[in-house]
């Protein structure tokens, strides 16, 4: 009698979780900015926060960057972001060329939690 009674409990907790529910909340919100801005050719600083869905600060996400040139069809750097340790992570780069720049930003963090955004800049 027991062991149907813990099984049923069991059962009946199971079916209350909301699969949907689960699948949002492994959702990272992420932005992305460029320091200072507006960018310019040379050297610049991407800044990316990384949160949770409830607006807590991830630490400890992955993140790297892929960048292109959609104007002149041509990729760029690929970047790897460093942990500040607060939720945000910065990658330094170098923009040679003045044209229209994207970056593709993602991040993933323990548990399954991914995100990403895209960062997307006139250089003049």
């Amino acid at each position: 009698m027991k062991t149907i009674f813990a099984l049923a409990i069991v059962a009946a907790v199971a079916s209350s979780v909301n699969p949907a529910l689960s699948a949002t909340s492994n959702k990272l919100a992420v932005t992305a900015a460029f320091e200072p801005a507006p960018p310019k050719q040379g050297p610049e600083t991407i800044v990316v926060t990384v949160k949770e869905a409830t607006g807590k600060p991830v630490k400890g996400a992955k993140v790297t960057m892929s960048s292109n040139m959609p104007t002149m069809s041509m990729s760029g750097p690929t970047l790897k972001a460093k942990d500040n340790g607060d939720g945000t992570y910065t990658a330094s780069t170098k923009i040679n060329f003045a044209t229209k720049w994207t970056f593709d930003v993602t991040a993933s963090a323990p548990g399954s939690q991914k995100g990403s955004t895209q960062l997307a800049a006139d250089v003049k």
